[in-house]
């Protein structure tokens, strides 16, 4: 599914005429497994294994130039997770996480030199911005009515949501 509520970035200070590639990675803050549980979430044991997939979604107007991230906010509305280990199709759009667990977003642009390769990540030319107030537990179901409508009430991606939930 679509991240939701997506991240979005507006980024300065870069050289307007240099080439710079913009990903998203998401990593786990801690070595627990969470639950939901008297209306809050605690922590109940510890993380499962890590669990092989895709961490990073390289935005698709990448690489471009400064002068295009600085114009406009850069979007990642189109990033999607999934608990599906063996999610194979449209792997560079899809992140692979695991239920229960608290995820940290980070955020890295890299300037692409001329002649060197862009599968250097993370290269000597790459900045990584991490967010605290991006942090999630990522959830199969929702465990609390108010949220449920929240997300059918926001989420245009919701749909599904919306029609089980009014029956």
């Amino acid at each position: 599914r679509r991240m939701f509520p997506f991240l979005s970035f507006n980024l300065s200070g870069l050289n307007p005429v240099a080439h710079y590639s913009v990903c998203v990675d998401v990593v786990l803050v801690d070595q627990h497994h969470w639950r939901y549980q008297g209306g809050k979430w605690v922590q109940c044991g510890k993380a499962e294994g890590s669990m092989p997939g895709n961490r990073l979604y390289l935005h698709p107007d990448s690489p471009n130039t400064g002068a295009h991230w600085m114009r406009q906010e850069v979007s990642f509305g189109k990033l999607k997770l999934t608990n599906n280990k063996g999610a194979s199709n449209n792997v560079g759009q899809m992140i692979v996480l695991q239920s229960l667990h608290k995820y940290q977003p980070r955020l890295h642009v890299t300037e692409v030199k001329e002649g060197e390769g862009e599968d250097g990540y993370p290269s000597p030319h790459t900045h990584t911005f991490a967010f605290p107030e991006t942090q999630f537990i990522a959830v199969t179901a929702y465990q609390n009515a108010d949220i449920t409508q929240l997300k059918i009430d926001h989420n245009p991606f919701a749909k599904g949501f919306r029609d089980n939930f009014d029956s």
